[in-house]
């Protein structure tokens, strides 16, 4: 069954074959060097985790632009999720580019680079000598109700130390700065301070950070996660609890997917992601895995092959469920607010956010009494079509 699995993802990615059968053979060399490098640099970061090195990879990794072939994207994913107990206040930001030009929300987003010339949108005198790219920029908050702040064309500018987005026609400043495990996170809209963060190692999970990576002939992804503590306030309010940072490379597709982060009262996380394959009739999951890190026992439990149903149309509920191996796991999950993209160039491709609840887990097989989690809540995604 692995084997066959193994063909049917292999058989995904080739069928980038057919854009490459169009570019001309310099065109053809130029985007197998890169994907060459960018494989050897994120196979070597894999090397340097196995010998407890890579965390001096990070910042290099993350505060930087990739050299990105035809069909490249890089974005930037951060989540921040309260811990205080039936508290739904969430803080999403994602903001990237490609390397051609794409519509998202029919908007059409501009692929350009900027040298030396962010000053125009800041007064900071750390980005004035720094590379800038153009690219999009969302973020939306949930405090007693859903928050657009912020869905537009915008600057990213990177140095050494930190990452400046600005998007100058709603004056919308977003700074993340720092050297791994210290970070800092403020957010301003008209000069006026929406979240300010102090973003630092968390000593109550079983990882800070991990990488992952797989290319095959034209097409792969690299990306880094990193899971902290934050502590801070937004809207002018004390807030805290844990947060979710990443940054992705893709060369080729976006493809289909289910991703899932709930946060617990007590400290506890899960976590679960399912890309899959989906042509006509046919579904094929490239990966179907849970994770649920719990904090009492300072232990992650390892779930596969998940059933995952939506149910309704609006306030969405989700059913996700795991019955192979040793233990069991269900949770009930619903939604209390959501923000939609379309994606559009070669394809149509739809991802959807959505903000969730638990309303009830139940875990058989494992020591575990979710009694004790007390509140849960998170971010899950729903993506869907193809886009080259």
């Amino acid at each position: 069954m692995e084997d066959e699995n193994k063909k049917i993802t292999d058989y995904a990615f080739d069928t980038v074959d057919k854009y490459v059968k169009i570019l001309s053979g310099i065109e053809k060399r130029y985007l197998k060097e890169k994907i060459e490098q960018l494989s050897s640099k994120y196979n070597s970061l894999m090397e340097l985790k196995k010998t407890k090195k890579s965390a001096h990879e990070i910042d290099s990794m993350f505060f930087c632009f990739e050299d990105l072939p035809p069909t490249g994207k890089e974005y930037w994913f951060m989540t921040y999720v309260s811990t205080k107990p039936e508290d739904k206040r969430q803080l999403l930001v994602m903001f990237g580019r490609t390397c051609e030009s794409v519509k998202i929300n029919r908007k059409e987003i501009i692929n350009r680079n900027y040298l030396n010339s962010v000053r125009r949108f800041s007064k900071s005198a750390d980005f004035e000598k720094c590379e800038g790219r153009n690219g999009y920029i969302t973020v939306w908050s949930y405090t007693d109700r859903k928050n657009l702040i912020l869905e537009d064309e915008c600057s990213i500018s990177i140095n050494s130390g930190g990452l400046m987005v600005s998007a100058r026609q709603n004056k919308v400043n977003v700074h993340y700065n720092g050297k791994f495990p210290d970070y800092s996170f403020t957010l301003s809209k008209r000069n006026k301070e929406i979240a300010n963060f102090k973003i630092t190692e968390s000593t109550a999970h079983s990882k800070s950070f991990e990488f992952s990576s797989y290319f095959k002939l034209f097409a792969g992804f690299a990306l880094i996660n990193l899971y902290f503590d934050f502590t801070g306030t937004l809207n002018g309010e004390n807030f805290m609890g844990k947060c979710y940072v990443q940054k992705v490379v893709v060369i080729g597709p976006f493809v289909p997917w289910y991703w899932g982060r709930i946060v617990f009262s007590n400290g506890s996380v899960l976590t679960y992601f399912e890309p899959r394959i989906e042509i006509l009739m046919f579904e094929h999951k490239i990966r179907s895995i849970l994770e649920f890190y719990a904090h009492s026992k300072a232990q992650t439990y390892i779930f596969k092959n998940l059933n995952i149903k939506k149910f309704g149309k609006k306030n969405q509920r989700w059913l996700i469920t795991a019955n192979e191996g040793k233990g069991k796991i269900s949770i009930s999950l619903k939604s209390y607010a959501s923000h939609k993209f379309i994606f559009e160039k070669i394809g149509l491709f739809t991802y959807i956010e959505y903000l969730c609840e638990v309303t009830n887990i139940s875990v058989e097989g494992f020591d575990i009494d979710t009694k004790n989690l007390g509140s849960g809540f998170g971010l899950i995604e729903d993506a869907r079509g193809y886009i080259l």
